[in-house]
């Protein structure tokens, strides 16, 4: 049996209000790699057994195999397309930057996406809905509105999980800030963190701060103090026609909103990840640190453990020219004694 161009085309099986969905659609679509966008409810059970059991999914219809947890599967179309426009810097010091910054980004920045959603009575009633719509649509309000209602409970569920509380509240409020003055201040000059195109990173934030431009309170805050960042978000979800640039080097030129946004993770990213994987050492039941002089509570979240441990890995397994190539630039920052 012939195989036609459609069958070749990878699925991406996801949903709108997921910020890694959105993270890997926009970088299919920069990439300029073939693929069918899906939402979850499309496919039913053909991929309940996928473990665990988050979005987004891709399916690689050559080998019929599946794969989700965004980072990898950006390393995955990395090693598949080498030569479709890459998303990971060419220099080993600049990549391991993208890297740390995605991770920031996935991480730590996914609390104030996940907080503009599951807070306030406003806006858990809002993105209920409208989760609803997407598993339920075409449907009457009725049924809308009745799976709106059991995701927004579920979600809400996952808020100590996440860390999302009035306590913790200003801390995350003020990533958001940093996030968004970070990006802004980029923006005004230049499109990207690391160069003249798009890294993995670049993604990675737009597809946490895309979900809040829909939110009833984030969105209003972000178009009011960030309002080149919400035009910049609308052009990251489709860059196909963006034409390829230079990397910079990061060494002589890293972007403001790179320090920026390193700085930031070296204040909040970073240490959470130390008490979390020290709570997990002590087995303790609260990771408890303290932020910007305030003190942050959540509960241990093994999973980000292991993201700690990838992140000094990678470090270590730098070669030693790379690695005192960003030394200066994390020491300044204060990442160094993280990664060290």
């Amino acid at each position: 049996m012939q195989t036609s161009i459609m069958d070749n085309r990878y699925r991406l099986i996801g949903g709108p209000g997921s910020p890694y969905s959105l993270k890997i659609r926009a970088i299919l679509r920069y990439r300029r790699i073939a693929f069918d966008w899906l939402l979850r409810a499309q496919v039913g059970d053909e991929v309940a057994h996928i473990r665990p059991p988050v979005i987004p999914i891709l399916h690689d219809p050559r080998d019929d195999s599946f794969r989700n947890d965004s980072t990898p599967l950006v390393e995955f179309l990395e090693e598949k397309h080498p030569d479709a426009r890459s998303v990971v810097p060419v220099n080993l010091g600049a990549a391991f930057l993208n890297f740390l910054l995605e991770d920031f980004s996935d991480e730590w920045a996914t609390k104030f996406m996940f907080q503009h959603r599951w807070l306030e009575q406003e806006d858990q009633d809002f993105y209920g809905h409208y989760l609803g719509w997407f598993r339920e649509a075409p449907a009457p309000w009725e049924v809308v509105k009745g799976t709106g209602e059991q995701w927004r409970d579920r979600q809400i569920s996952r808020n100590g999980l996440v860390g999302v509380s009035r306590a913790n509240q200003p801390i995350i409020d003020r990533t958001f800030h940093g996030v968004l003055d970070a990006l802004e201040k980029l923006v005004g000059s230049r499109m990207f963190l690391f160069g003249d195109r798009p890294a993995s990173a670049d993604f990675a934030l737009a597809g946490q701060l895309q979900p809040g431009a829909h939110a009833p309170g984030a969105s209003a805050e972000m178009r009011k103090r960030a309002p080149m960042v919400f035009c910049w978000l609308v052009a990251m979800d489709d860059l196909s026609g963006w034409n390829v640039g230079e990397w910079h080097d990061v060494s002589t030129d890293p972007s403001d909103a790179a320090v920026d946004l390193l700085r930031l993770s070296a204040q909040t990213h970073l240490p959470f990840f130390e008490a979390n994987a020290r709570a997990f050492a002590n087995r303790d039941t609260l990771v408890d640190v303290e932020l910007w002089g305030q003190r942050y509570r959540q509960q241990p979240f093994k999973y980000q453990a292991r993201c700690f441990d990838e992140l000094k890995r990678r470090f270590a397994d730098l070669p030693e020219g790379a690695r005192q190539e960003i030394e200066p630039l994390l020491d300044e920052t204060g990442c160094l004694r993280y990664l060290a």
